[in-house]
């Protein structure tokens, strides 16, 4: 993902939601997949924004993505390798918090707010205890 130029409210974006973030945020530009688990659906979006416990996506409104879905969110299909640039963020668990419709010239017109869950810190087997857990 590419930061992008335009500062988040220039163009009218979410200009009219409460906001409820207290985090900062980072304007991007990359696409990323979600991945319903249960059903194996993938859909394509477009990372508009990025927090540290969040994103802003648009997709197509046909997709009809609701609030408190939850999909796994990753930068590259499984089977594939991370596009240039994308290692930092592989895959999360993401729930959706936040829908609605935008004016888009490109087709991606649902715009949804989601909440990414926290990474689980990886144990360390029982052989490996002797390593500080300072580099963890």
């Amino acid at each position: 993902m590419v930061p992008r130029s335009q500062p988040p409210g220039e163009s009218g974006d979410l200009a009219c939601c409460a906001e409820r973030r207290s985090e900062p945020r980072q304007p991007v530009a990359g696409c990323l997949w979600l991945i319903d688990n249960r059903t194996s659906v993938m859909l394509r979006c477009r990372c508009v924004e990025i927090s540290p416990n969040g994103m802003r996506l648009r997709l197509p409104a046909s997709y009809s993505v609701q609030i408190g879905q939850r999909y796994q969110l990753t930068s590259h299909l499984p089977g594939q390798t991370a596009p240039p640039g994308m290692d930092l963020m592989l895959s999360r668990q993401a729930e959706v918090v936040r829908a609605q419709t935008v004016p888009a010239d490109d087709g991606y017109d649902l715009e949804i707010g989601v909440a990414l869950r926290p990474t689980r810190k990886p144990a360390l087997p029982a052989e490996d205890a002797r390593v500080s857990p300072a580099w963890l």
